[in-house]
């Protein structure tokens, strides 16, 4: 399951970060799609290292161990943080607009983590219905 949702999770947000954009657009000003550009490019970069720092953490598959992987995700969210603050208090980037492409990364995680999971729960019904019969 954890590399079903190191390839479903990423083009999730991707897809969320691209509706949310237009939306920026739609109902906001060009500033404000812009701010939501900047956001789903963050959400996309940071669902990809997420997933891919988390199949190592949890298979230990890679060059480097569990604990490790586990450390990159505190070093990880550091990067996050002062990348955030670099485009909206240095660039100006619009808060809003940037809020709004950022939230791409907890939708697509919401609707690949339930779509795995409806899944993983169909396919164990299926394998009860054939043990029984």
């Amino acid at each position: 399951m954890i590399d079903q949702l190191k390839t479903h999770v990423p083009r999730y947000v991707a897809i969320a970060a691209v509706a949310l954009v237009a939306l920026g657009f739609l109902l906001g000003s060009a500033t404000v799609g812009v701010g939501a550009i900047a956001g789903g490019v963050v959400a996309v970069l940071d669902a990809w290292a997420l997933t891919w720092l988390a199949v190592r953490v949890v298979s230990g598959a890679g060059f480097m161990s569990r604990g490790f992987a586990a450390a990159l995700l505190g070093v990880k969210l550091f990067f996050l943080l002062g990348i955030c603050w670099a485009l909206l208090a240095r660039f100006g980037v619009d808060p809003v607009g940037f809020c709004l492409g950022l939230g791409a990364l907890v939708l697509g995680m919401l609707y690949g983590g339930a779509e795995l999971s409806f899944k993983e729960a169909q396919a164990s019904r299926e394998a009860q219905m054939t043990g029984e019969g």
